[in-house]
């Protein structure tokens, strides 16, 4: 059996004309001091939910900075324990939960039994209340009518915009209108994702997508 090496008594040739080189696995070249890239590490995703209930049905809206899309579930019946409710939150688990100062008694125990949950994994979210005028029907109507959109192009009229964004939010569904207003509200308060931009840089919103369980 042929060994590979040089031969005793021979002084080590190198390949002739046509004969193949044995090449031998080459280590990896170490980088020196201060040579190795260190890696962005990427910010995890937050997801922030908005949800309102009232005489038996629920209104979920929330926002993904992952993909920067605003999604929304429209209007769909929950009784009283809000099953479905608790089954949107196992599902996405929100950083945080907004919602209106003024609520129904059982959306308040909820709540309070959501954010006592002290042992909850990975961790409960932050439950956070706004001004019930924040989630007014007209009011959150205009917040959307008028947001700045980067999928909207500039060329497209007031009227066409309204059209456009009338064939993609559900605005006969009242609950659902007023979660995403008190949505818009909450981004544009804490700013997310551009806490440290300008104060004229709007939070990113590349669309609004309708999702079911």
């Amino acid at each position: 059996m042929a060994s590979v090496g040089a031969t005793p008594g021979r002084t080590p040739q190198g390949p002739g004309p046509g004969e193949a080189s044995t090449n031998f696995p080459c280590p990896a070249p170490v980088p020196g001091p201060g040579e190795a890239e260190e890696e962005e590490e990427e910010e995890p995703a937050e997801i922030h939910l908005c949800v309102l209930w009232n005489s038996g049905y629920l209104g979920i809206a929330y926002y993904d900075t992952s993909d920067s899309t605003i999604h929304f579930m429209p209007d769909a019946p929950d009784h009283e324990s809000l099953k479905l409710l608790q089954r949107v939150l196992d599902e996405i688990d929100p950083q945080s939960v907004v919602t209106s100062a003024k609520q129904d008694e059982n959306m308040t125990r909820f709540l309070g039994k959501l954010a006592s949950q002290e042992h909850r994994e990975p961790k409960r979210p932050e439950i956070i209340f706004l001004p019930s005028v924040d989630f007014g029907l007209e009011i959150s109507k205009q917040r959307l009518l008028s947001g700045n959109y980067s999928f909207i192009p500039d060329s497209m009229t007031a009227t066409e915009k309204i059209l456009f964004l009338s064939s993609i939010i559900p605005f006969d569904c009242l609950l659902t209108v007023r979660a995403l207003g008190g949505l818009l509200k909450f981004l544009a308060r804490r700013r997310i994702g551009v806490e440290l931009e300008d104060c004229n840089v709007s939070v990113p919103i590349l669309g609004f997508k309708k999702f079911v369980l």
